[in-house]
């Protein structure tokens, strides 16, 4: 199995870069639950954010067609890249929808589902950043299972929010909005778990 070697730093910094960009993105969604009445700058940033996020991706597709010996399999290069960058295509999505929806009074539970959101994306870096070193593989599939435990965390949150919102709210227009925000925020976590797969399989590969 090959594994990272200098000729092959291109694609390791094209994910640490964009992992970087993950964390802040999520971070700057979770400034704007902060700021519930002056949202705009910070939808703003956060879709500038996510254009850096497609040129990563963008960059890292280009280099993979033309890039005859990879540090790992093809597919699983296409993967972490997809997989990466779906994670700020939900946080933007969500950010979108909150301006556009309005809410002006923002619910502890999307706060809730925002820091876990954050943490994830946390470790996500972490274990792009310790992928490239075979000495780190236990640490780095450490990090892997503490996102699978965020992401479990983050549909238990999620089902209690719903629960909760349709249990106690009587505004049909309020809960279609937050329904939608709970469910983009939730599946931004998925796809965080669906990065640490991707790195489990690249290290299991190599072992």
């Amino acid at each position: 199995m090959r594994w990272f070697s200098p000729k092959n730093h291109d694609f390791l910094d094209l994910f640490v870069q964009a992992s970087d960009n993950i964390v802040k993105g999520v971070s700057l969604f979770r400034e704007l639950l902060d700021h519930p009445g002056d949202m705009a700058p910070y939808v703003e940033r956060i879709k500038e954010v996510e254009h850096e996020g497609d040129r990563f991706a963008h960059e890292a597709f280009a280099k993979l067609s033309t890039t005859f010996i990879t540090p790992f399999d093809r597919e699983d290069i296409h993967a972490l890249t997809s997989r990466l960058d779906d994670i700020l295509d939900g946080t933007d999505a969500a950010a979108q929808r909150l301006l556009l929806f309005r809410v002006d009074a923002i619910p502890s539970n999307l706060i809730k589902l925002t820091d876990i959101l954050v943490q994830s994306a946390t470790e996500v870096r972490k274990a792009v950043v310790a992928l490239h070193d075979s000495r780190r593989h236990k640490e780095t599939l450490d990090t892997c299972v503490e996102i699978n435990r965020l992401e479990n965390e983050a549909d238990v949150l999620h089902r209690e929010a719903l629960g909760e919102l349709f249990a106690n709210c009587t505004d049909a227009i309020l809960i279609i909005k937050l329904k939608d925000l709970y469910t983009f925020l939730e599946t931004a976590t998925d796809r965080c778990e669906d990065v640490a797969n991707v790195i489990e399989s690249i290290i299991l590969k190599a072992s």
